[in-house]
């Protein structure tokens, strides 16, 4: 079904289906509960330092749209599993920029394992390689959207 950009209630029924089905693919691949989980606000993190760089809390809260105290929490798990660390800015002694570990870049490269691991196998398992090429493809669109 494609979708009329003019048309709202078309639009929203895209975004449903969009927003629904992506809440599907992570919770089966979310099985495991072994696994070492991270939330979707830590994703985020990792996806936004990851593709732009080393910034400050408070760009990252204004970017993720979340409160500084509660950033701070974010950061504070992730900094606790030795995903990021603080550096000060060469600039501004005073402010403190966080960056990727190489541990945190291997997770937002997607080397972690288990969770690219499952994902992967649910793609496998209901894709021919011609829709996978697809899935590939709309990657740059719904980084776009992701990331702004």
């Amino acid at each position: 079904m494609a979708v009329d950009a003019a048309d709202p209630t078309a639009l929203a029924v895209t975004a449903a289906r969009l927003r629904i089905a992506l809440t599907v693919i992570l919770r089966r691949i979310r099985r495991d509960p072994n696994e070492c989980r991270l939330s979707a606000t830590q994703w985020a993190v990792l996806g936004r330092l990851h593709r732009g760089g080393a910034m400050a809390a408070v760009d990252l809260a204004r970017l993720e749209m979340l409160r500084p105290q509660t950033m701070r929490n974010v950061i504070d798990g992730l900094r606790d599993r030795g995903l990021i660390v603080g550096v000060r800015d060469p600039i501004d002694r005073r402010r403190v920029n966080l960056m990727l570990t190489d541990d945190g870049l291997a997770w937002a490269r997607g080397h972690q394992g288990v969770l690219n691991d499952a994902l992967a196998r649910v793609l496998l398992e209901n894709l021919p390689s011609d829709e996978l090429k697809k899935v590939d493809e709309a990657l740059d669109l719904l980084e776009k959207i992701a990331y702004g």
